[in-house]
């Protein structure tokens, strides 16, 4: 993921549906070009100078019917992904804040498509799991109609969001990590399934 020793270019790391990144190297920015329905979940570590980024396309994992899937792609498995990969960081969930980014109904998913909610689905389960593993949200750029992308600086920890066809702007974060309370029903959330058949060759393939 690094750059050659001794070069000060920006390494940009693409970060695509399904995929994560982590990174403590100032010359990393870690980038997702595109977001629609699909959620960035990224933790920063302030203290540790640490960055992760999951680009979730599903709610949950139960959603593949048994296939094998990384566990980024859902959001019920993203942030433990995402924390594991940050370990050799020594970065824990209490070192962390979250932003979330994307999210948003495209003009893809009608109310007749398997795939209708999936964007306000993806953001609220982001919220559920991202606050089950004990860690605050800084801030959101979320639903809507628009795509988005977004790109995480690790030198200086800056979260960038361009919306649409505004300029891009700096995501509020935080000076220290951020705790909630983690609830004890977090582990049985249940939203309804979606349909048995959503990966079948003639199901409608998810927009990002």
């Amino acid at each position: 993921m690094n750059t050659a020793a001794g070069s000060s270019a920006v390494n940009l790391v693409p970060v695509r549906m399904g995929e994560m990144a982590v990174s403590r190297s100032a010359r990393d920015v870690l980038s997702v070009v595109g977001l629609g329905s699909c959620v960035a979940i990224i933790l920063i570590a302030p203290e540790k100078g640490a960055a992760g980024l999951a680009h979730v396309v599903l709610p949950e994992r139960r959603m593949t019917g048994g296939r094998e899937a990384p566990l980024a792609k859902f959001a019920d498995t993203a942030v433990t992904a995402l924390l594991d990969d940050m370990r050799p960081y020594r970065v824990k969930a209490e070192d962390c804040y979250a932003v979330l980014v994307g999210g948003a109904t495209m003009f893809g998913h009608t109310h007749s498509s398997k795939l209708a909610g999936v964007g306000d689905r993806n953001v609220e389960a982001a919220r559920e799991w991202v606050h089950a593993a004990g860690i605050g949200i800084a801030s959101e750029e979320v639903g809507g109609t628009s795509g988005r992308s977004v790109h995480v600086a690790v030198d200086g920890l800056g979260v960038y969001c361009r919306s649409g066809v505004g300029d891009p702007f700096l995501m509020q974060g935080s000076a220290t990590p951020l705790a909630v309370k983690v609830s004890p029903q977090a582990a049985d959330l249940e939203p309804e399934p979606f349909p048995d058949d959503i990966w079948t060759a003639d199901s409608v393939t998810p927009t990002s």
